[in-house]
């Protein structure tokens, strides 16, 4: 007669051994995978902060003097066509110094490198030409520079620059600064340098002799002293952040609750013209 071969039933001691190993390896397990996930986050943290240098170098440019590389001549700083209140009225042909007539005005006050105000002209840029265009509304625009970084600064003094020696071409101008700032704050581009102002202003219109002199200008402690004046003009109204828009004057911050820039556009059109 055959033996049967009993199979093994294992003790209480043997069950206790292999849930303890059971045990071991889970935990062994779980700290390899905390200490993976650790050096996973240092490694996205140092990424991350290598990025954020990158990209405020990028925004701070080179802390040199650059004016030596140009030939142009540093322009006088006394503006033309902008209002005491540092405002430049664009007209329906988009150049600077005689708002739309008859029309309701939307004050536009932005920094070229504020993320808000970038979305804000990408958004309405064509809306606003339009409606100045048709005489339905007037603009101002309110160059700021709040932010405190070299594009803001150089930018805001070539507005007021272009304004000043080449009106016709001021709301392109702007509009151009702003795809700029578009490439460079929101997409990671390279910060440009005072000579790629002043291609933009080529790209635009604006005559050779007006942009063989902008780079000297502004770098100048003459046009930079404009930038900073009409910095400290909008904060002496008490505003205290860019984008703000004002209808014929007064504030008008329903749009930050509702997001709904049209209702401000609408408010302004049907406002109509400021009382003197």
């Amino acid at each position: 007669m055959a033996n049967k071969r009993q199979s093994h039933n294992p003790t209480k001691k043997e069950k206790r051994e292999i849930a303890r190993e059971k045990a071991r390896i889970l935990r062994e397990q779980e700290e390899k995978r905390k200490k993976r996930n650790k050096w996973l986050m240092i490694l996205g943290g140092v990424v991350a902060c290598a990025l954020i240098v990158f990209a405020v170098m990028q925004i701070l440019g080179d802390d040199e003097d650059p004016a030596t590389n140009f030939d142009g001549e540093v322009r006088s700083a006394q503006l033309a066509n902008v209002t005491d209140d540092f405002g430049i009225d664009i007209d329906a042909t988009g150049a600077a110094g005689t708002p739309v007539a008859d029309a309701g005005m939307l004050s536009v006050y932005s920094d070229y490198t504020c993320s808000g105000c970038i979305h804000l002209e990408s958004a309405y840029a064509d809306t606003y030409r339009q409606l100045i265009s048709s005489g339905q509304m007037a603009l101002r625009i309110y160059p700021v520079a709040t932010l405190n970084n070299q594009i803001s600064d150089q930018m805001t003094a070539a507005m007021f620059y272009v304004a000043t020696y080449s009106p016709d071409q001021a709301l392109a101008f702007n509009e151009a600064l702003f795809d700029k700032t578009n490439e460079v704050v929101l997409q990671g581009g390279n910060a440009p340098t005072e000579t790629e102002i002043a291609e933009i202003a080529v790209s635009v219109g604006v005559a050779e002799d007006v942009v063989a002199d902008l780079p000297a200008s502004i770098v100048s402690d003459e046009w930079k002293q404009v930038a900073k004046d009409a910095t400290e003009a909008f904060r002496d109204k008490g505003h205290g952040a860019t984008p703000t828009l004002e209808v014929n004057g007064e504030v008008e911050e329903s749009w930050l609750e509702t997001g709904d820039v049209g209702g401000v556009l609408n408010a302004a059109i049907e406002a109509g013209a400021p009382a003197n």
